[in-house]
């Protein structure tokens, strides 16, 4: 997985600032700014190829990859984030993985449940490495949402490894905590403190659900799964978590 911890420098000033520019009707500048650009853009489309090499610049990803830097500068937003970069990295793979997809005969396949049971992260990754998906890049999607994802429960005291554990056994107690996850993320004040200060705010979150307070407390741990997983729209662990209806 392609990591960008900062934004690069771009002519002394940051992507970030320069693509601010580009929104305010620079045309000019944005034409060079994706030529200038094209290298990142081939090392996030190599990425998802991790183990075979592929000419990138000869292939119809590559057109795939510059249109999705195009559309990544169209919607970026500089008052939500300061990390362009890592926005149009998100922005080109996602597009680069629909494409395989579309054009793959294959169908994903699903990954045993029994694989969160790993002793580590790396443990985890490592049998997701040996197992066959039948497209390479769905692997790779798959990981970078493991990735992610596990680093994000990290910051709340929680462990993917023990994702099976935090789901409710009924099926009626599941959907409750999904529709709950789901106003939580729909009301971005309430979900804004809930990743700041760790826990929830009862006086507030009791005002748009209709849910005894230990309800909520009892499930915390799943509840706080499906917020990550809406709010950074994780297709792989929508599909194992219940959540696409």
């Amino acid at each position: 997985m392609l990591v960008i911890s900062s934004v690069l420098n771009y002519n002394g000033e940051t992507a970030t600032s320069t693509v601010e520019k580009i929104k305010s009707g620079d045309k000019h500048l944005k034409e060079k700014f994706i030529e200038d650009y094209i290298p990142f853009i081939i090392r996030v489309i190599t990425g998802i190829y991790a183990s075979k090499a592929v000419d990138v610049k000869n292939s119809d990803e590559y057109s795939v990859g510059l249109m999705a830097f195009d559309e990544a500068i169209e919607k970026f937003d500089g008052s939500k984030s300061n990390q362009f970069l890592k926005f149009a990295q998100l922005v080109i793979k996602r597009r680069v993985v629909d494409y395989l997809r579309h054009i793959s005969p294959i169908s994903k396949n699903e990954i045993p449940f029994s694989y969160f049971n790993s002793r580590s992260d790396s443990e985890l990754e490592e049998k997701l490495n040996l197992y066959d998906f039948g497209l390479e890049a769905g692997r790779y999607e798959l990981i970078c949402e493991l990735k992610d994802f596990s680093r994000q429960l990290e910051t709340f005291g929680l462990s993917i490894g023990k994702l099976p554990d935090y789901i409710p056994k009924h099926r009626d107690s599941k959907q409750i905590c999904i529709n709950i996850a789901k106003k939580i993320i729909e009301n971005k004040h309430i979900y804004k403190k809930l990743l700041t200060k760790k826990y929830f705010m009862m006086k507030e979150l009791s005002k748009i659900i209709d849910v005894h307070p230990k309800t909520v407390e009892r499930n915390r741990e799943f509840i706080i799964c499906v917020c990550i997983v809406y709010e950074n729209d994780y297709e792989n662990f929508k599909a194992y978590l219940g959540m696409l209806k």
